[in-house]
């Protein structure tokens, strides 16, 4: 046994399924949103950076601190001590010192994306100095205590290994270590949740769009109260028995990490929100002119009859009825289309090729993007245009496709 203390009241008690159900929950959620963000920026934005690139760092270390606290938990986490040998003790210890160093790194990266994504929106230069101030000292702290962490014992196998002879630092000193990265990450966390608060203040926009935006940007304070309750807690991590009792440290270090990244990620999911959302309500549109078009439809046998039908009771012209309203519904969806397929042509989808979502800067009205061909000579040649027109000259025909 690795304690020579007296047995727990309760025996040979266990949490470990609990634990492993829930790193593995927070990680494949916490990948699943990146990955989501990534699409948007890639397929729909069009538009990669830093602020991603940041956070695809700290996803990466949220999965190898899943691989981490599996380890810790082959050796013994969620145990209590007294039933563990010196050697699983030893490996805990271990891989516990690894999952730290994870931690702080994972954090910065977090932080770091979120003030890059902040520097992403036009801001006035009184904005810009501060954020990029609040990246130099991310790096540079997160650095220092991740170093302290790493050289906390000479040599450094002695952080994991009590029985090994080595030059470390007490408890305390190790705790203030935690805690001062803790202060750190609730301070920085607050004032980047009042960030987007300065920045859309004198933004020209919706009240109710503006709202939201600093609700989205705002969403790092759920990290933070994490972060807070996780630092009460951190008396667990200096106990005889830290296989159980640091158990709840765990949890909230672990939510905190996961609740961080997803937060940064949310405000860039909004445009692959917004293109979803059109996209169903679009299809729901179509899918209604369509059950409106069958429900005019008449069959031939019975056309003589609807006819003489309607010559026996005439429809009264101070209002339509549903019969009338849904004939002309379908004429008009069918105009529509007919429409369409004159002036942008079908394409070789059979589709009206219509705007199509770009980069950033042609959100707001897709890629217009014109070919002109030339159909008494086969020539074609591309031209930028923001509408469909046809021109008919003297002897050939031309048609433009935005």
């Amino acid at each position: 046994m690795a304690s020579s203390g007296p047995a727990p009241l309760h025996g040979d008690e266990n949490r470990q399924g609990a634990m492993l159900g829930t790193t593995i929950t927070v990680t494949s959620l916490t990948t699943l949103v990146v990955i989501l963000r990534m699409a948007t920026r890639i397929r729909l934005v069009r538009n990669v950076g830093w602020d991603d690139y940041t956070i695809v760092a700290a996803c990466l270390g949220h999965i190898v601190a899943l691989g981490l606290v599996v380890m810790e938990l082959h050796y013994g986490f969620g145990r209590h001590r007294y039933y563990l040998t010196q050697r699983q003790f030893t490996e805990f210890m271990k891989y516990s010192y690894g999952e730290w160093i994870q931690t702080f790194q994972t954090l910065m990266f977090t932080k770091i994306s979120i003030c890059i994504l902040l520097l992403r929106i036009p801001v006035e230069k009184f904005i810009v100095r501060p954020l990029q101030g609040a990246i130099a000292f991310l790096i540079v702290t997160n650095v220092v205590l991740t170093l302290l962490w790493i050289f906390q014992c000479n040599p450094i196998a002695g952080s994991w290994d009590k029985m090994r002879p080595a030059k470390c630092f007490t408890d305390a000193q190790l705790q203030r270590i935690i805690i001062s990265q803790a202060i750190i990450s609730i301070i920085s966390d607050f004032v980047l949740a009042l960030f987007p608060i300065v920045i859309f203040w004198k933004v020209q926009i919706e009240l109710r769009i503006k709202a939201g935006l600093c609700f989205l940007m705002s969403l790092g304070l759920l990290t933070a109260a994490c972060c807070i309750v996780r630092t009460i807690l951190n008396w667990q991590n200096v106990n005889s028995d830290p296989t159980w009792a640091s158990v709840d440290n765990w949890y909230w270090r672990s939510w905190e990490v996961s609740v961080g990244i997803v937060a940064a990620s949310i405000p860039a999911l909004r445009p692959g929100w917004r293109f979803l959302s059109s996209t169903i309500t679009t299809y729901l549109s179509h899918r209604s002119f369509r059950n409106a078009d069958a429900e005019t439809l008449v069959e031939p046998g019975n056309r003589s009859k609807s006819a003489s039908f309607i010559k026996q009771h005439p429809p009264d012209n101070s209002r339509k009825t549903s019969h009338e309203a849904a004939l002309e519904a379908a004429a008009h969806a069918a105009s529509v289309q007919e429409h369409d397929a004159q002036v942008y042509g079908t394409g070789e989808g059979g589709f009206a090729m219509r705007n199509l979502p770009g980069d950033r800067g042609t959100a707001a009205r897709g890629i217009r993007k014109t070919t002109t061909i030339d159909v008494e000579d086969g020539r074609s040649r591309s031209n930028d245009r923001s509408l469909a027109s046809e021109d008919i000259g003297s002897g050939a025909k031309k048609k433009y496709f935005v």
